[in-house]
């Protein structure tokens, strides 16, 4: 049994009837406490005992049947390999083939897309699946297939096998060129960072005072609201997993109607009202979800100097995935925002450092949390050891390093303990004048202005620097001049920027950066090579 299902089942003996998790759709919930999922789960455990070794892909929205799903499968030592929504047809078809997969959850409301062996996936009829689907758990309504018997590999099915004890969870991560890459985690890596978290967080999110629920009330407590994917690792297990750990509730559903319309949409006030209603207590945001909400706020008028007027509920918003500005986090500090920038990455099982309550330092991603270990190398690229995966899936010199992950991340340490991260190391320019510059660093500060929605800036090997920008839509209808108004939002941000780092010159993009146009990855990161090359003749370079 893991860890979780152990606390999962603490907390069912001594509040069984506290809401362990509840999805919200539309206007309706649905909510599960945590005697329901432990009784739930140990059912579960008992059918799909003989799934352990198995490789078993999720495709389902943020709903109950995906938590329900992935603690059920680790308790029997299956591999779980969640899909992400927006994966294209082509990388799911990959990750299906790359991570051998022998049986594929999707969720109600979902179709797998079209796929070259489409014929070859049929609905499963197990024992195992038919139990499950016979109402053994109630709130999985999806599908189940398989690969038909026909061209199942048995030698691989006794190889993934024997990996059981290796590794429990597959996440695949795309980076800014290829096909995604497979990364092995660990159980005990996932259940570090698990009970980092929660010990960093129980003096903010738990309550040991008389007001802590009665054990026969069914209600809600410190509230997590789970606003990026389930697929995404930061949300699986800094959002699921510590939740349950801390016996704490945790709130699903359809992140549209949370906020998160696509990769390139957010819409700031569904987010706010959603927290209002449900009293949420804390989120996990993206930096151009919280650009968001606090250009929406100013907007509004909500400014009163009151603690956190707007937002009461709200007790952590841990923001990560990108740079954030100091000026975006001071403006979230006036708006009295809870905000708390963090850093990792899939390669470390996700967390790697955070501020917190009791240590903050803007500007700062935290401290490195208790089981990392984070030194700087020569080069001022971040190197962390002690929480390190088992490295990507059939890549086999992928983690010869003694454990150590070499991040790709320029930063530093303070002398208080406090990690800064400056930049990537292969993004870094070099001007034709020698001076490097992290292009993420100007734009973290270029992102604060209001019109600007996206930015990329380029110019190695050229005497200065160059962007091409995308307007914000909210915000072009009431401008007369969008030009104008760019113009005079590079002005302000070059005076707070040292000469060598300031945008001499700029092109308006006609359309967003998007993974339609290939100028975004499927995790919103840029192609910087294929936006330079896109935009490299309007720009003169």
């Amino acid at each position: 049994m893991t860890p979780i299902y152990t606390a999962i089942c603490q907390h069912a003996r001594q509040t069984p009837q506290q809401v362990a998790i509840q999805t919200i759709a539309n206007h309706n919930t649905t909510s599960l406490t945590y005697d329901q999922l432990q009784h739930t789960l140990s059912a579960l455990h008992e059918t799909l005992k003989t799934w352990q070794g198995k490789r078993v892909a999720l495709y389902a929205h943020n709903n109950i049947d995906w938590v329900i799903l992935d603690l059920a499968l680790s308790t029997v030592g299956a591999v779980v390999v969640p899909i992400p929504l927006f994966f294209s047809a082509s990388q799911i078809a990959h990750l299906l083939q790359d991570a051998q997969i022998e049986m594929v959850y999707v969720g109600a409301g979902l179709k797998l897309p079209v796929l070259d062996n489409m014929a070859d996936w049929v609905i499963s009829d197990t024992p195992e699946t038919n139990a499950v689907k016979s109402g053994q758990a109630l709130h999985i309504t999806g599908s189940f297939y398989q690969l038909a018997d026909t061209i199942i590999d048995q030698t691989l099915t006794a190889q993934n096998s024997s990996t059981a004890s290796d590794f429990c969870k597959v996440t695949y991560t795309s980076g800014s060129t290829g096909m995604p890459k497979g990364v092995c985690l660990g159980q005990d890596t996932l259940m570090r960072i698990v009970e980092s978290l929660s010990g960093a967080l129980a003096d903010t999110l738990t309550d040991n005072t008389n007001n802590a629920p009665e054990a026969n009330d069914t209600t809600s407590n410190f509230s997590h609201l789970s606003v990026l994917p389930f697929a995404t690792l930061l949300e699986n297990v800094a959002g699921v997993y510590v939740s349950l750990y801390m016996g704490r509730t945790l709130v699903t559903g359809r992140i549209d109607q949370f906020g998160l319309l696509s990769n390139q949409a957010f819409d700031a006030k569904r987010l706010m009202k959603t927290v209002q209603t449900h009293a949420i207590a804390s989120v996990i945001l993206l930096p151009q979800m919280l650009k968001a909400i606090c250009e929406h706020m100013a907007a509004n008028g909500t400014t009163k100097p009151s603690t956190n007027a707007a937002l009461p509920s709200l007790k952590f918003m841990a923001v990560g995935g990108g740079k954030v500005s100091p000026q975006l986090l001071q403006e979230a500090n006036a708006l009295n925002l809870p905000v708390y920038e963090g850093y990792g990455l899939s390669e470390c099982g996700s967390v790697v450092s955070l501020n917190t309550p009791k240590a903050n330092r803007t500007g700062s991603v935290g401290k490195p949390m208790s089981h990392a270990s984070v030194s700087i190398a020569d080069s001022g690229e971040v190197m962390v050891k002690g929480n390190a995966m088992q490295g990507y899936l059939n890549h086999d010199d992928s983690n010869d390093d003694d454990g150590i992950i070499a991040t790709g991340d320029i930063g530093h340490l303070d002398d208080d303990g406090y990690l800064y991260i400056t930049g990537r190391r292969k993004n870094v320019l070099i001007s034709s004048f020698g001076r490097n510059i992290s292009p993420e660093w100007v734009e973290a500060q270029l992102s604060t202005q209001p019109i600007i929605y996206q930015v990329a800036v380029l110019g190695d090997g050229e005497p200065h620097l160059s962007a091409v920008i995308v307007a914000n839509p909210n915000m072009i209808a009431t401008s007369i001049d969008p030009q104008s108004a760019i113009a005079q939002a590079i002005d302000t941000v070059n005076q707070t920027l040292p000469d060598y780092a300031r945008i001499k010159q700029w092109h308006l993009a006609e359309h967003p950066f998007s993974t339609d146009n290939e100028l975004l990855t499927d995790n919103g990161k840029l192609r910087r090579a294929r936006i330079f090359t896109a935009y490299q003749s309007a720009l003169g370079l």
